[in-house]
């Protein structure tokens, strides 16, 4: 059975695979790519941050989690969201040096949000959650 780091993961490189496309198209100015790929990219994000925060986080919580990281990974979300909405402002002025300046921060916020997230966090949820794992995985393929 998959676990939920594995599920989790695989959604961080779906988006990462989607913000590499977005960020390359910008460079070559190729500006309805960029907007496609970084459109796709946000929902994705939007999608993966629905299930982490109205399934997997507090399921989690629920079961004896650590409510702390929990806590940490939403605002790091918020923080995420307020890049996204910036980058959504530079791409519509297709200005280039504002959306790559953008695009370097997030990649770097996104990077720490998931390793800690990948190595420390979903491991955990695998652990308390161990009983029902199915039933939640279930749950976060349905959101």
């Amino acid at each position: 059975m998959q676990t939920i780091t594995e599920y989790m993961a695989g959604g961080h490189k779906v988006c990462d695979d989607e913000f590499a496309i977005a960020e390359k198209a910008s460079y070559t100015r190729e500006w309805s790519v960029a907007k496609s790929a970084f459109n796709t990219f946000r929902d994705d994000m939007a999608h993966h941050f629905r299930i982490e925060e109205e399934v997997l986080f507090p399921e989690l919580v629920s079961a004896g989690g650590p409510a702390g990281p929990v806590h940490i990974m939403c605002m790091e979300h918020t923080q995420i969201n307020e890049l996204l909405d910036q980058m959504a402002a530079a791409l519509a002025n297709e200005d280039t040096q504002e959306y790559q300046g953008l695009s370097e921060t997030l990649l770097m916020v996104m990077q720490q949000h998931n390793l800690k997230e990948e190595q420390i966090l979903y491991p955990i949820a695998d652990r308390v959650l161990s009983a029902e794992r199915e039933s939640v995985l279930n749950r976060m393929q349905q959101a």
